[in-house]
């Protein structure tokens, strides 16, 4: 015969038991919504990168280039460093008071997906030499 105590204890485990059982499944679907949500904001974070990398590059070239100019290199020169940027690269070139400004643009591609319209527009300026 049991006491009053180890049937308590046997009611309390089985209880535990029966609840476990029954929460088992909750961990998975609430995996199961939370899931596309945790993959749609990784994918934003990793588009956002791909821009500033994008960017980045341009400005880079810009003031390469804007540089270039302003030191008076020869075009050879210029028009290397502007054929290494490919032909998706719009290049622009101003030039006021001794001051020389190179503009490039160029669309937005986010994991090769190409998004019209959007443009990335980088100006960098440089003093011309001897000025």
């Amino acid at each position: 015969m049991r006491s009053k105590r180890s049937c308590l204890i046997w009611l309390d485990r089985h209880l535990a038991l029966a609840v476990a059982k029954k929460d088992s499944g909750s961990v998975t679907a609430e995996l199961v919504l939370a899931l596309p949500a945790v993959v749609m904001i990784v994918a934003l974070a990793l588009g956002a990168m791909s821009v500033q990398l994008q960017r980045m590059e341009l400005v880079s070239a810009a003031s390469t280039i804007a540089r270039a100019i302003a030191r008076g290199e020869p075009i050879a020169i210029v028009d290397a460093l502007v054929s290494e940027l490919g032909e998706q690269v719009g290049f622009e070139i101003q030039e006021e008071l001794g001051v020389v400004c190179v503009i490039l643009r160029s669309e937005i591609g986010i994991f090769s997906i190409d998004l019209s319209g959007l443009e990335l527009i980088e100006t960098q300026c440089a003093k011309a030499q001897g000025q």
